[in-house]
This record gives structure tokens, sequence and C-alpha cells, in this order.
């Protein structure tokens, strides 16, 4: 039996005496289909918060889609969720998706199309060149991954989908999607040559190294991308090179090469301090036991290029005493808020004197601004400041300055009314 590739050929199917499951896949399948030709796209532009509402719409209409899809795959489920895809696309091109609801519903979408197509519903052919439609003709916004795809292409639909792909590309103009699908496949074909090629570039920055080695990855060739990984670590430079660290540790992890992830995170350190390079250095060298021997050229390296991630390392590592005479000579771009507020609350239990200076520092800092916010955490911080207070035995201090923080916002109403709320009087 020839299986329906649509919901009006299920329908127009059904004769006397068929079977009623049949029957009642063909309601279902009718119903679902209303409810999408109820998200047409609609002829304004949707603003923000219509494209949410629209979003939240066609949100009830993929959950049933997908328990559909659960309980009774078909070729016409399938032809009705790449329909609901290209429509939301094309609401996609007229509305502020700034939020990217209508985006989630197309990510959605692709998650159920791919079940679906894992189940064997779809025509090799007719999926390739539904692929090559909406991956590469209609949109550039969404990617479907060939390599996702391969098993529901087989070899027919991947010589169809192969041959689309390079027929776009000989029209001379190459767009992403046509270069992502080249890029893909030759994942799938386990080219090296041609994923270095097409992937790698030029190979002048650390991203196109990181593309080549996670590429080897997929294909299980550690070695390879740990040689890629290492590579551009000494090659290139910029951020971009902490992930290259992570793609050689987490190989050479695998492997139990803990000296050699060691040294790797050893030189990042140097090469690029910051708290989270400070951490994996920790993390490498107490697999080793060996983290005594690195904590003080560690911290040295941190305290010369960011004196503020070297305050966050330390109170990762509970060093709250060290930390102290580190920030208090920094400036408020060193010493932020959030990291003065940390150590505050972490120096409060031994020297509440200190912690008290720093919530009034605090306080002072959010009554900047004139809101309600501020004026909440300045409350907040005042309290606190008042429990400090009374630990170090500086209760009268804190009055006075409370006092002299009301008289000096004295036209602000919001303000004294919330610290009056707060017993901040």
């Amino acid at each position: 039996m020839v299986r329906p590739t649509t919901v009006g050929q299920v329908t127009r199917g059904l004769g006397a005496g068929q079977d009623e499951p049949l029957r009642e896949m063909a309601d279902r399948l009718g119903t679902l289909r209303d409810e999408v030709d109820s998200l047409r796209t609609r002829r304004h532009h949707l603003g923000y918060r219509e494209s949410i509402g629209w979003a939240r719409d066609a949100d009830a209409v993929v959950d049933e889609i997908a328990a559909e899809a659960a309980v009774a795959p078909s070729r016409a489920l399938l032809g009705l969720v790449e329909l609901m895809i290209g429509r939301t696309v094309k609401v996609i091109m007229q509305a502020d998706d700034s939020s990217g609801a209508i985006g989630d519903v197309v990510r959605q979408l692709l998650g159920i199309h791919e079940r679906l197509c894992d189940r064997g519903v779809a025509d090799p052919v007719g999926l390739a060149k539904w692929l090559i439609k909406f991956g590469i003709v209609d949109q550039d916004l969404f990617n479907p991954d060939p390599v996702r795809y391969a098993a529901a292409l087989g070899d027919k639909g991947l010589v169809f989908f192969r041959r689309g792909v390079e027929e776009r590309a000989a029209e001379g103009k190459v767009p992403f999607a046509v270069r992502y699908c080249r890029e893909r496949l030759a994942v799938l074909d386990g080219d090296v040559d041609q994923i270095v090629a097409l992937l790698g570039g030029d190979l002048s920055g650390p991203y196109h190294f990181i593309r080549v080695a996670e590429a080897m990855l997929e294909l299980g060739r550690d070695d390879d991308a740990l040689f890629w990984a290492r590579r551009g670590i000494e090659s290139t430079s910029g951020w971009q090179v902490a992930k290259l660290y992570d793609i050689a540790c987490g190989v050479l992890g695998g492997c139990d090469e803990t000296g050699a992830v060691l040294d790797l995170r050893r030189g990042q350190h140097r090469r690029m301090p910051s708290a989270t390079t400070y951490s994996q250095l920790r993390s490498a060298a107490e697999a080793l036991e060996v983290w005594p021997a690195e904590i003080e050229a560690a911290r040295s390296a941190l305290g010369a290029r960011d004196p503020g991630g070297l305050v966050d390392a330390l109170l990762a590592d509970g060093d709250v005493e060290t930390a102290w005479p580190v920030a208090l000579p920094l400036d408020g771009g060193e010493l932020d808020d959030r990291r003065l507020a940390r150590l505050a609350e972490a120096r409060e239990p031994t020297d509440p004197n200190g912690a008290m200076g720093a919530y009034l520092r605090l306080a002072r800092s959010a009554l900047r601004t004139a809101d309600r916010s501020a004026y909440q955490a300045a409350a907040k911080l005042l309290k606190h400041a008042r429990r400090a207070a009374k630990a170090a035995d500086r209760s009268a201090e804190f009055d006075e300055h409370l006092a002299q923080l009301r008289e000096h916002n004295r036209r602000r109403p919001t303000l004294i009314a919330m610290l009056d709320k707060a017993g901040l009087r």
C-alpha cells in the first residue's frame, strides 16, 4: 500500500469499510491541519508583544503535533510539519522576533521533523528536495544538518541532495547555506582534506582550528582533533584560543594523560590568566595532588593581569583572609559592587567591622540611582550593615551614619518610606 503524502490524500483515500484507526488518524490530521491553518501569516508586521503571542498560540499546536508524532508517525504528518515550518519562517520575516520565541517554534518543529524521519516515514528523494528547498532556496535562518538526516536520506536521497547542493554552488555565489551543506557533507564522508579546506579556510584564526578540531571529534578521530587544537594554540591568539585548550585537554583527559593536561592548563594560565583559567589549573593540579606547588605562581600570574579576577579566585578558594587585603586598594573598575558584596558577606563572620564599611560603601553606590529597585537594594545593604555594626560593637556609629543618610536624602520620599518600612529609622 502506497502511503498518502498529504492530509487531503488520507481523507480522500478513505472509503466505506476501511479500518476505523485509519479514519481516526485522518480526523486527527485534519484537525491538526485546521489548527496550522489558523496560524496563517498575518498581513501586517508583528510587533514584539504580538510575536510572543503568536508563538504562544503556535506552541499549543506544536505540542499536539509532537504528541501525534510520538504515537502515529506518518508521511502525511511529516508533510504537515514541513508546511508549518515554512509558514512559521514566513511569520519571522515580518515580525519582531527579538525575543526568539517564534524561532524557538521553528526549532521545535525541526526536532519533530528529525524524529519523524528517524521513524522511516520520509521518501528519500522527497526529503532531499525539501532539505534543498527549505535549507538553501527559501531561507538561510535555519540550516538542517544533512549528517543528521543521512539515515533517512539513504544512498538515493544523498545522491539527489549532493547534486542539488553542487548545482547551486555552480551558480557562482555560494551563500552560507550552500557552504554549510558542503562542509557537513565532507564530515559525513570523513574526508579530512575537504574538512580542513572547507572548515579551516585560511587557518588564520582560532575559530578555523576550532571548527576543524570539532569535526575530527565528531568523526571519532581524537588524535587529529588534538593535533589541530595544539596547532591552533601555537599559531593563533585571542579569547577563542580558550576553546582550543578545552578541546585539547578534553582529548588528553579522556586518555588519562593528566600530566599533559596540567602542562596545558599551566601554559594557558600563564598566557591568558583569569579566574576561569585559575580554576581549570587548580582542577588539573588537584587531580595529581600537586596544587600546593602551583598555587603561588598561579595567584601571582592572575594578580598581575587581573586583580579583580584574583579576588574572585581567592573567594572561590575560601581564602577570605588573603582576598581582603588584595581587594581594598582596588578601584571601582577592578572591585565592582558584585565582587565587594561577595567579599563583605564572606568577611562578616570574622571581621564585622570591615564588612560594615563595605556594606555602607555598597549602599552609597546603590543610591547613585534614583529608582525603587536601587532603594530596595540600599535598604537591604543598610540592614546588613546594621547587623555587622552590632557584631562589631559600633551600633552608635551606624545610627549616626543612618541619620546623616536620611537627612541627605530627605527629598526622596520613596526611599525614606522604604527605610521606615525596613525599620531603618
